[in-house]
Parts: structure tokens; sequence; C-alpha cells
């Protein structure tokens, strides 16, 4: 399955210089997914592509389903985050919700080529 988890930190901080850089690197700025948020059962962190600034945190599980969806969905109330829209689908499903400072962010549950289940947290985009 590949490597194993990275250090709940090192997911959602700091990553190293862009490839795309010609002279100095350039570091990608990530927020920070807060303490105690909530991870469906059973799901492993994978790496952040230094490319996607507004990727906070990714998983993939084995879950099948709306799995992702319906414990997102009960899961950040009461872990204290507000829902602002759930948008269930066939190949994307999609919670909407604000962190304590108000931002908007995103959880995003779709398929992989490899028919495992990728979540992602991310600032929320159109």
């Amino acid at each position: 399955m590949g490597p194993g988890p990275p250090s709940p930190d090192s997911s959602s901080e700091v990553a190293g210089p862009s490839a795309s850089s010609k002279g100095s690197p350039s570091v990608v700025l990530r927020k920070p997914l807060p303490d105690g948020f909530p991870v469906l059962p059973g799901a492993v962190a994978v790496p952040l592509p230094e490319d996607d600034p507004g990727l906070i945190g990714l998983w993939v599980s084995e879950a099948v389903g709306s799995a992702a969806y319906d414990f997102y969905a009960a899961a950040l109330p009461e872990a204290g985050y507000s829902i602002v829209g759930l948008y269930p689908g066939g190949e994307v499903a999609l919670v909407r919700f604000s962190v304590p400072d108000g931002e908007i962010w995103q959880i995003m549950a779709h398929g992989t080529p490899d028919g495992r289940l990728a979540i992602e947290v991310r600032l929320d985009r159109p």
C-alpha cells in the first residue's frame, strides 16, 4: 500500500521546494489541520502534493459508497464545525463547513483509479 501515514503535523504544514522554481526555492504554506479533526475510521493519510496549496489533508480508504460523506455529515457538527452545505453525489460528494476562524473549508470524497476512496480536506473553492 505504500509508505505509512505521515506524522499528524507533516500532513498539513509546510511543503518542500517547488519543482517549478528557477532561482530560490518557493515554499508552499498550508493551513494546518486542527488538532482532533475527525478522520474516517480506517482512512490512511497520504503525502500532500506540492502543487496544490489549497489541500489541507488527504486520506485514502477502502470504504465504499457514501461512507465518507455520511461520516463527515455527522462527525463535523459533533466536533464543533458548522455545516454550510451538504452535496451528495455519485462521483464526488462534498461537505462545506466553517472552521473556528469563520473560514469555509470543504471535504471532497471521490473514487481513485485503483478503486479506493480519496478524502480531501481543502480550502473552499467554486
